[in-house]
């Protein structure tokens, strides 16, 4: 069991008492780093203060001692933050389980209710994939092109119109433009007509693709399901948020189930109402399917806070500076390139993400594209670079955390044998205090029978 885990099943009094403690140890530091600080600022201004030693083989001044003191504390005192911020999480977690079980009248009934909203999501997700897929769906032979003007789709015309289709979707692949959308009718099983939402940019060479789809009478289906399970979500959202002790933190933590919540109809019957403009239209129909695929994102989230071991090991200062760096290096390192580049294999922000990806981790691909412009090639550098401190850090940190395993292991069968090796050496001890009285009464039974016999004698 994790430790975060290994907090939360303790009881509310307890985690509320070993934050208190922790925030006491905390002020403790505080005040020992003021006073070094103040030592610090009092050697400064003297100069009979001046002190140089040897300590482990190398020469230490009184400065470099104090520094070495202050550097000592607030590393102490990050670890007991690190600390403080788990122990609040468990306490957030551990009053928002107990008020679940107050109002809902018993801890085995927040279990249930935890259960059916993962199944929810469950099957909410199912029906997501099934429909972004379109799995199930028939229909086949459809055959359409499209027409470019100044890289911008200018009108679709169908080649074939297939059969035993309910509907069709269209997909325009291109390797250089992007934006495009558009919609098929379908009559009597055949594509018939098709209606350009959005021309989109950058065009050269584009391939339209005719994929089977659902009929409007089973998309409605999905989005009655879905408005009913996200009803279901968005009221367990209020009530633990109702029931929460700080809403900032179930906003920080829960803000995806949020998201998640609002129903969104299938982008096809947006498309099939037609009142929207067409700019308008292109726009809410990419921003529905980001939207939705972020459902994708919840049930993963929900693996996720069961990996304890795993969340653990990632919630190190260290390595989750590691991983913020890199996507922040990974993410400028594109908008940049994609700026100052224009690559052979295509434009736009994927494949700068692409190189820029390969670049950080592996060094970069010339094969992928090879920077022709300066500021290209100064991008490149920095992101090898940058990428090998990264990875060396990353890596550096997994293998401290391994062998902090092992260290902590041995220092446990050290703390044991010491332990043993106290114990018995207090017996002996206690073995020579009891030989010391025992020679002494001995002694002293002597003395008394010497005593007697020099009377008799008189």
């Amino acid at each position: 069991m994790s430790i975060a885990r290994r907090l939360e099943s303790c009881s509310l009094e307890r985690i509320t008492r070993m934050k208190e403690v922790v925030e006491q140890e905390i002020g403790r530091i505080d005040g020992q780093v003021a006073e070094v600080e103040a030592e610090l600022n009092e050697m400064t201004a003297k100069a009979d203060t001046v002190s140089l030693s040897m300590r482990h083989g190398q020469y230490e001044l009184g400065l470099d001692k104090a520094e070495a003191q202050v550097s000592k504390l607030n590393a102490a005192r990050e670890k007991l933050q690190d600390k403080l911020r788990l122990i609040e999480q468990a306490r957030q977690k551990r009053h928002l389980f107990d008020e679940q079980a107050r109002v809902l009248g018993g801890t085995a009934r927040v279990r249930i209710k935890d259960l059916v909203i993962f199944f929810l999501i469950l099957g909410l997700v199912t029906i997501l994939v099934v429909d972004l897929m379109g799995i199930g769906a028939t229909g086949g032979g459809a055959l359409a092109s499209a027409e470019i003007v100044e890289g911008s789709i200018d009108r679709i015309t169908i080649l074939e119109g297939g059969a035993g289709y309910e509907r069709v979707i269209l997909h325009i692949a291109d390797a250089h433009g992007s934006g495009g959308l558009a919609t098929g009718h379908v009559t009597g099983g055949r594509l018939t007509q098709v209606d350009l939402i959005h021309r989109g940019e950058g065009y050269v060479d584009p391939v339209v693709e005719v994929l089977p789809h659902f009929s409007l009478a089973k998309l409605w289906i999905f989005w009655i399901i879905d408005v009913i399970c996200c009803a279901l979500f968005m009221a367990n959202f209020i009530f633990e948020h109702r029931l929460a002790d700080s809403k900032k933190w179930y906003w920080k933590n829960n803000w995806i189930d949020f998201i998640t919540s609002i129903p969104l109809p299938p982008f096809q019957i947006i498309a099939a109402s037609g009142d929207l403009g067409i700019v308008r239209l292109g726009r809410l129909l990419r921003a529905v399917r980001i939207l939705r695929a972020l459902r994708l994102f919840r049930i993963a989230l929900f693996f996720w806070r069961g990996m304890d071991h795993l969340s653990t090991t990632l919630d190190v200062r260290l390595l989750k500076r590691s991983l913020l760096y890199g996507l922040l290096s990974l993410v400028f390192g594109a908008i940049i390139f994609m700026g100052v580049e224009r690559m052979d294999s295509g434009s736009g922000f994927g494949p700068s993400l692409w190189w820029s990806f390969t670049t950080l981790v592996t060094g970069g691909y010339p094969d992928i594209h090879n920077p022709e412009t300066a500021p290209g090639k100064i991008l490149t550098v920095f992101l090898v670079i940058t990428g090998m401190v990264l990875v060396g850090v990353f890596t550096a940190t997994l293998t401290s955390i391994l062998v902090s395993d092992e260290d902590s292991l041995k220092a446990e069968e050290l703390e044991e044998q010491v332990g043993i090796v106290t114990k018995i050496q207090q017996e002996i001890q206690d073995t020579n205090e009891r030989l010391a009285r025992l020679e002494s009464a001995v002694r002293d039974i002597g003395d008394s029978v010497r005593g007697r016999g020099n009377d008799s004698g008189a």
